[in-house]
């Protein structure tokens, strides 16, 4: 009997043991992850700012143009289409520069792009992204997205890059007299931790209320163009009335003299 009421005990024992460590289990699973702290990070130059954890910062201008000077180099005498043509880059901090995940970004300057003409350039980034290029195999489409009221359009895939599994998060601002295009790069196992960050940036991204897309975009006239030709007509105009008005004046005091 002794034995027997002493193995219940034990089995009581573990069943509450069980029952605290999964409510302790629980617990941890649910507490509110803390937020990481973040930085703005601003490009004053085209007037536009990203918000991102402080984990990820601006790559410096000496170490971005050294880069940008290499991959043209790898380029000349190869008939690639891609055109190297980036402003800035962002990457995780404490890393080897250009180690993933890193962003690359692009500003189509004086490039003009209607609303009615948004979709089908749409297609286009969309069509030029699945292209398969030099050292780049298997491109598939994972998503893509287009926000009309914030003229922001967003794509992702998945590509073959050696014997890695790479995923690319690409998003076009169009602004009033601009392009802006953001690609992320990093290998697939890295999206679950990264890719949030990313896409948050992608939502918060700040424009200048000049570079917002207006529907009338204010014109910078030319004189010789658009106001010597209605000048000329003024004149014009004026001189005929005035010339009509001395007649007439003249008639009329001759009448009167009369």
């Amino acid at each position: 009997m002794t034995r027997h009421k002493g193995t219940h005990l034990s089995r009581g024992k573990i069943g509450t043991g069980c029952v605290a460590l999964c409510l302790a289990l629980m617990l941890l699973h649910t507490a509110p992850v803390p937020a990481l702290a973040k930085r703005t990070i601003e490009f004053s130059r085209h007037e536009f700012s990203m918000e991102l954890p402080e984990r990820w910062v601006k790559v410096p201008r000496d170490v971005f143009m050294d880069k940008m000077s290499e991959l043209k180099k790898a380029y000349e005498g190869k008939e690639a289409k891609e055109h190297i043509n980036y402003n800035y880059a962002i990457q995780l901090r404490s890393r080897e520069w250009f180690e993933y995940p890193y962003m690359l970004i692009s500003i189509w300057e004086d490039t003009r792009v209607d609303r009615e003409e948004m979709p089908d350039m749409n297609e286009r980034v969309k069509e030029s992204l699945l292209q398969e290029s030099q050292g780049v195999k298997g491109t598939t489409l994972v998503h893509s997205d287009f926000d009309p009221k914030r003229h922001l359009y967003r794509v992702e895939s998945r590509f073959q890059l050696g014997d890695r599994r790479m995923a690319l998060l690409k998003a076009v601002r169009y602004m009033n007299s601009a392009v802006l295009e953001i690609g992320t790069y990093m290998p697939e196992e890295m999206y679950s931790e990264y890719a949030p960050d990313v896409q948050e940036a992608v939502d918060n991204l700040k424009l200048s209320p000049g570079n917002i897309h207006r529907e009338n975009p204010a014109k910078g006239l030319d004189f010789k163009e658009d106001i010597l030709p209605y000048l000329k007509t003024g004149i014009a105009t004026f001189l005929v009335l005035l010339l009509a008005g001395i007649f007439f004046w003249r008639t009329r005091r001759r009448s009167s003299g009369e």
